[in-house]
């Protein structure tokens, strides 16, 4: 797995997980990577959940562990923790279930008795602000629901890239006066 890319701390940086950056996160946590991925992606997330996610993928990343610490000390905190959960959940699903972009044609053979019909559903469901949402791609969000799915009873269901969209048009954010 090539792990992904995403703005923080300034510019575009690599996030990876390796096997040992694994074992040293759930060291670092106290838990199972399972638990962990649960925890980030459905918003029960602690503190050490989501700096050593972000952490240790830095350094999977190709960052030199030093400047990984520095980075942290200087952006972690400066940013909302609900930005870094996301990033977390990020590196985490691309972990679990992989990243790549989505093409549309996607068949489980589940039925879906259940779609999500307005942008808070969906907020309610991963825990992320609308403004969140709609900065996500569409391929990170699929992976996000992949991965939601993977790790709880309770599922998610699958949506086309037209009902992302119209999902999201429907949603208009009130002007800041």
């Amino acid at each position: 797995m090539e792990g992904l890319v995403r703005e923080w701390a300034g510019k575009e940086r690599h996030f990876q997980l390796l096997t040992g950056s694994v074992m040293d996160l759930e060291e670092a946590t106290g838990d199972r990577i399972g638990a962990i991925f649960i925890r980030v992606t459905t918003g029960n997330f602690g503190v050490k959940d989501v700096y050593h996610t972000i952490r240790l993928a830095l350094i999977g990343g190709g960052e030199a562990v030093a400047k990984s610490k520095i980075l942290l000390q200087d952006h972690f905190d400066t940013r909302p923790y609900l930005e870094n959960a996301q990033l977390a959940g990020d590196i985490l699903c691309a972990l679990m279930t992989g990243v790549e972009d989505f093409d549309g044609d996607e068949s489980d053979g589940d039925d879906e008795p259940y779609k999500f019909s307005e942008v808070a559903q969906i907020c309610t469901v991963f825990n992320m602000s609308p403004l969140d949402l709609r900065q996500m791609r569409y391929a990170d969000f699929i992976n996000m629901v992949r991965g939601f799915n993977a790790g709880s009873e309770k599922k998610a269901p699958h949506l086309t890239e037209e009902e992302f969209e119209d999902i999201l048009k429907r949603y208009e954010p009130e002007a800041v006066s």
